[in-house]
């Protein structure tokens, strides 16, 4: 797919030159998100995809007040091939959200928004496997032709923490149009940083690290 060899250009430019201690802070806040890399880790890879997807996509260059992704697009800081640019722009279009699995039929996979309740189609999509309809799972859509593809930096959340999810969804949704996409990207990474503490502290109940109420810093 066309998209992850440009995500993979974009996280090499916006980690060297100029940016290169931009990135290095960026790794620094997303430790405190999903803990200290392990390279040893079977999660490894998956935390690779999340640091990239994230620090592209979702954080904003304080210098610039600019996503990298929004940083390209505007400020066009190298020459653009006329074949990548309406993949740059699609990719300046992505939606990060939680999804419900709805079903796979061959290579096409059926999803459903919960934020706006829209059932989706990923046509022939390059991933298949790990869904289950027991989950949610946090992702992020680029639009492409009349489908979707999604990036590589998906996060599953436990199927008892189901109930706690949609209660805070809903609470998104009740928001003024204008506020909803800053809450839901907030809601997103809030709950990012709860499955991540799931992993750490397999000890404690789910419902204590799911909740509005934890005793651990969340």
């Amino acid at each position: 797919m066309k998209y992850y060899p440009l995500i993979d250009h974009l996280m090499q430019f916006y980690a060297a030159g100029e940016y290169g201690s931009e990135a290095v802070q960026a790794k620094n806040e997303f430790f405190e998100l999903a803990g200290i890399f392990d390279g040893q880790s079977n999660f490894f890879e998956l935390r690779m995809a999340q640091f990239s997807d994230w620090y592209l996509f979702s954080r904003v260059m304080p210098k610039f007040g600019l996503t990298p992704v929004e940083h390209y697009m505007q400020i066009r800081p190298e020459k653009v091939s006329d074949e990548d640019m309406p993949y740059y722009k699609n990719m300046s279009e992505h939606r990060l959200s939680l999804f419900e699995f709805l079903k796979l039929k061959g290579n096409d996979l059926y999803v459903r928004d919960m934020f706006s309740n829209y059932k989706l189609v990923i046509k022939n999509s390059p991933v298949i496997d790990g869904f289950t309809s027991d989950e949610v799972f946090q992702g992020r859509l680029i639009p492409h032709e009349d489908s979707f593809v999604f990036t590589m930096a998906f996060c599953f959340h436990p199927n008892d923490a189901l109930s706690f999810i949609q209660k805070e969804v809903k609470i998104v949704k009740k928001m003024a149009a204008e506020e909803q996409k800053a809450a839901r990207e907030k809601l997103v990474l809030r709950l990012f940083r709860m499955r991540n503490k799931f992993e750490q502290y397999r000890h404690v109940g789910i419902k204590e690290i799911y909740s509005n109420e934890s005793r651990l810093r969340i």
